[in-house]
């Protein structure tokens, strides 16, 4: 089902803010979920205009996620749209990319949980999930 989601990237109802020329954005199957369930999250990061390479192979890891205030993902490096090492395909801008792992959460509260991706100076939408 998460892969699906990131298949689903242009449809998303829901997307980051455009910074540069570039947006990350996350997404959740479903916003309201029961306590003790899995939530699985995809990712994007789109680069919008001319100029810029994607590096679209992996997954990659996600770093720099947040829950609810939290840093829960290694931070991010000196350039998190880079994975280091990367030795994979690479395609030129106007494109996204949704080949990141998938990162999966467990709330054991209910009420209203946050999530967000955030890249240095890129952040994504904000996620707010209601747990029942």
């Amino acid at each position: 089902m998460p892969h699906d989601l990131a298949a689903t990237y242009p449809d998303w109802p829901a997307k980051g803010p455009t910074t540069d020329g570039w947006r990350i954005s996350i997404a959740t199957p479903h916003t309201e979920y029961r306590v003790d369930t899995p939530i699985h999250v995809a990712h994007a990061v789109e680069a919008l205009t001319p100029g810029h390479t994607l590096h679209v192979m992996g997954p990659k890891p996600v770093h720099g996620e947040w829950v609810d205030d939290t840093l829960v993902t290694p931070p991010p490096g000196e350039d998190p749209l880079v994975p280091p090492l990367y030795d994979g395909r690479v395609i030129p801008s106007p494109a996204f990319d949704t080949n990141y792992e998938i990162t999966t959460y467990t709330f054991t509260t209910p009420g209203p949980h946050t999530i967000q991706w955030r890249l240095g100076a890129l952040t994504s939408n904000l996620l707010t999930l209601t747990i029942t």
